[in-house]
């Protein structure tokens, strides 16, 4: 059976030097749809409706992305909680995305979207979660007291 931890080791100094420049694209190319959300939400934003909560959502994903990429850098022991949380912040966006989604081309680029690009990016991130906990098991140096 293929073992993913066995895979990554073997290429671990790569792959965690090139995550992080992914995963800043990722948040990048989010910005374009955000702005393309927010103009065609019609004047209406600010005001009480579900098209804000869309923005918001791309928002928080785009934030985590750039958060998970700087932890991700430093092998940081957040890394697994915050990529668990970003995981499933893109499987409940895919979601929704399908479910609210209109017959015809707004379907269809739900679909789009959510087959190419977010629910495989929840599922690496459900296994960067997995991968990372090894970070947080690390034993940390205890700070240095003062004699007294």
């Amino acid at each position: 059976m293929f073992d993913f931890r066995k895979a990554v080791a073997r290429h671990e100094d790569t792959v965690l030097r090139v995550l992080p420049i992914v995963l800043r694209v990722a948040a990048v190319l989010l910005l374009p749809w955000i702005v393309d959300l927010a103009l065609t939400v019609h004047g209406r934003f600010g005001a009480r409706n579900l098209a804000n909560s869309w923005i918001w959502l791309d928002v928080i994903e785009s934030s985590s992305l750039l958060l998970l990429a700087a932890l991700v850098r430093r092998r940081h022991p957040a890394t697994s909680p915050i990529a668990s949380a970003t995981a499933v912040l893109l499987g409940m966006d895919a979601f929704f995305d399908l479910w609210s989604a209109h017959r015809g081309e707004a379907f269809r680029t739900a679909e789009l979207l959510a087959y190419t690009a977010e629910l495989p990016s929840a599922v690496l991130l459900a296994l960067l979660s997995w991968y990372a906990l090894r970070w947080a098991a690390r034993p940390r140096p205890l700070p240095l007291r003062e004699p007294s």
